[in-house]
């Protein structure tokens, strides 16, 4: 027997997320995830009578007009509520367990829209990081915006074959970002073997004249690997490297990406960066139902 599941299809800036609503016990999640990535939801939710995922006229239309396939998956666990304080806590995990900031938007947005009328902020926890994230929410602007976490470690790294690039360590994952060169799936393969510590690594091929990124991201657990549509954690990332030499104050950078763009504001402070906030499109579809 078919398994059904209810997920939402959400595209944060290009970077297609499915977001599943049916609890799934984390040992299946990559099995799910695997299935999930092979499904495309303009099919699906037109045979269920859905329409398109997406609204016609909205910034996707065209990027999506002939499918529509997911880049990554994130599991929707119950919230947290605080006895003392009554504070509401979403939670996501990745099938990975690892760190995803596009995926993080996706699902403060999506609870955003969830509530009557729409939340203006949400916090939430996810896998690959520590504490509590904090997004706000433009539902008329279709923006979600989240404080990243800051870089366990920023180090130079020569990339054989490609020069020298900055290893920028975020914890849940972890990006070379690798200036003027080629993107190459070859040249990715044979770096990304050099980082299996990390449970998501990726490379960020940057064109430093026109500030156009390729993020290409490993996922290890799942095996899978995306020349992605946009990276938020990528983009936090390079908007490091970007602000290492530059004095204290807040510096705000937009990395045109292959299929939307996404703005990182670093604020530094006694020359160490204090803040990063990411910010770009989000939208979302309604539930789906399909199946596995």
């Amino acid at each position: 027997m078919a398994e059904k599941i209810n997920v939402v299809v959400a595209n944060p800036a290009g970077n297609t997320t499915i977001l599943v609503l049916t609890p799934v016990p984390r040992e299946r999640y990559a099995e799910v995830a695997g299935k999930l990535l092979q499904i495309d939801f303009r099919k699906t939710a037109a045979g269920s009578g859905c329409g398109s995922p997406f609204a016609r006229g909205t910034f996707t239309e065209e990027l999506y007009r002939r499918e529509i396939r997911g880049e990554q998956v994130g599991f929707v666990l119950d919230d947290e509520t605080d006895p003392v304080t009554g504070e509401t806590t979403g939670r996501v995990e990745m099938s990975g367990m690892e760190f995803c900031g596009n995926a993080f938007r996706a699902f403060a947005y999506w609870k955003a829209l969830c509530s009557r009328p729409p939340l203006r902020e949400v916090k939430g926890k996810m896998s690959g990081c520590e504490g509590v994230l904090t997004a706000v929410i433009d539902a008329g602007g279709r923006d979600a915006a989240v404080c990243m976490p800051l870089p366990e470690s920023v180090s130079r790294f020569a990339a054989e074959g490609a020069g020298e690039g900055i290893l920028v360590d975020l914890g849940g994952i972890a990006h070379l970002v690798l200036p003027d060169t080629e993107p190459s799936g070859e040249l990715f393969e044979a770096i990304r073997k050099q980082f299996s510590r990390f449970p998501a690594f990726g490379v960020m091929f940057l064109d430093t004249k026109s500030g156009f990124m390729t993020p290409v991201v490993y996922v290890r657990d799942t095996g899978t690997t995306y020349f992605e549509g946009s990276c938020a954690s990528g983009t936090t990332a390079a908007a490091v490297v970007q602000a290492m030499e530059q004095p204290d104050g807040v510096y705000r950078y937009s990395f045109p990406q292959p299929a939307g763009t996404l703005t990182a504001e670093v604020t530094k402070e006694s020359g160490e960066v204090r803040e990063i906030r990411l910010s770009g499109l989000v939208e979302v579809s309604g539930v789906i139902e399909t199946e596995l």
